[in-house]
């Protein structure tokens, strides 16, 4: 991957780019984690509706990844992100809902968004997140 192409594209406005580069920033790859630079480009692509940008935006929320933890504004892009298909953001979801993290369990809301991330199985490359998701909808609730 070349940065320096992506940070061009990211900075010229390519919501991909921004997408891509926000998400390099927020994990470390192949350059130094900064999260405020990861929230900014990731909140432009998020603006212009690029799901996996809302799904990181929504970490950083959630997390509270360079700024205060705010869960509710994570679940919130969450769905939005997953109410378009987005498959973390419904493991996200999934788990949530699930597991009581940081909200009241809800064992219907977590079947709902696990249901939905495993009917896309025929299309996501098997992985421990699906294998989560089939789990809670065999074994269920």
């Amino acid at each position: 991957m070349n940065i320096s192409e992506i940070e061009e594209k990211a900075n010229s406005g390519n919501v991909a780019a921004q997408s891509i580069l926000g998400s390099c920033y927020l994990d470390g790859v192949q350059v130094e984690v900064n999260y405020q630079e990861a929230f900014r480009l990731l909140s432009s692509a998020a603006q212009r509706g690029a799901p996996r940008a809302i799904f990181n935006l929504a970490r950083i929320y959630g997390e509270g990844l360079g700024i205060e933890k705010n869960i509710p504004e994570a679940i919130r892009l969450y769905e939005a992100a997953a109410t378009g298909g987005e498959f973390f953001s419904q493991i996200a979801l999934g788990r949530i809902y699930s597991r009581g993290l940081d909200a009241p369990t809800n064992p219907a809301e977590a079947l709902k968004w696990y249901s939905l991330a495993l009917a896309q199985a025929e299309i996501i490359a098997p992985c421990p997140e699906l294998d989560e998701a089939r789990t809670f909808v065999e074994v269920g609730s």
